[in-house]
């Protein structure tokens, strides 16, 4: 695992991109370089494999889908992550692998086993040193997912998705050696971040 590489992860609405930066801001506080990553994206490659895979009109195959994700993935560690850590800093990503084993593994096609094999071939042990889960019930997601407006990229439109990965999310383990820890993300904000700080201050002990 890689050291002071932490990944946030949930369901879509679940709070974890404002988490991302209410974190990176305190460890900045605390006198830490910190970058912060979103998945797929962040870099060149990643934003164009980003619009491929969120465009619902290119048929993609589960497998294809999968892949798609590890190569922003693996172009984004040695692009970003990689040089950050070996700088010393503190790198925070809005999703990692445990996201692909949920949406393409345990709620998609592919199968937990072969999405968890395929980021243990490209990944190998170039992954977070803690992966922290939001979890939500499927009720109140609905009701923060109704609030946002525009349309519905290729995952938001599968029917049942949202079920699905709420369920995946609290049963996730990812790959074998990987820490992951769940907090309530029906608490309020300022709760889960207390929450989160106490987990981060746990893993530099």
């Amino acid at each position: 695992m890689m050291s002071r590489f932490i990944a946030l992860e949930g369901a879509d609405g679940s709070g974890k991109s404002t988490q991302v930066e209410r974190l990176a801001d305190w460890l900045r506080s605390e006198g830490e370089q910190v970058i912060t990553v979103r998945e797929p994206g962040s870099t060149s490659l990643g934003e164009r494999v980003r619009d491929i895979l969120l465009d619902g009109d290119e048929p993609l195959c589960a497998e294809a889908e999968a892949l798609l994700f590890l190569s922003s993935r693996a172009q984004l560690l040695d692009e970003v992550i990689e040089p950050a850590l070996e700088a010393g800093q503190w790198v925070i990503a809005d999703r990692f692998h445990l996201s692909t084993v949920v949406y393409q593994g345990l709620a998609g096609e592919l199968g937990e086993a072969r999405a968890a094999q395929l980021c243990q071939v490209v990944l190998g042990d170039r992954r977070p040193s803690l992966n922290i889960v939001l979890e939500i019930h499927v009720e109140q997601l609905s009701k923060r997912l109704a609030l946002r407006s525009g349309a519905t990229d290729r995952f938001e439109s599968r029917p049942g998705l949202a079920q699905r990965t709420v369920a995946a999310f609290e049963k996730v383990v990812g790959i074998a050696g990987d820490r992951v820890v769940r907090i309530d993300g029906r608490l309020d904000a300022d709760q889960v971040e207390a929450r989160i700080r106490q987990e981060v201050v746990d893993v530099l002990r």
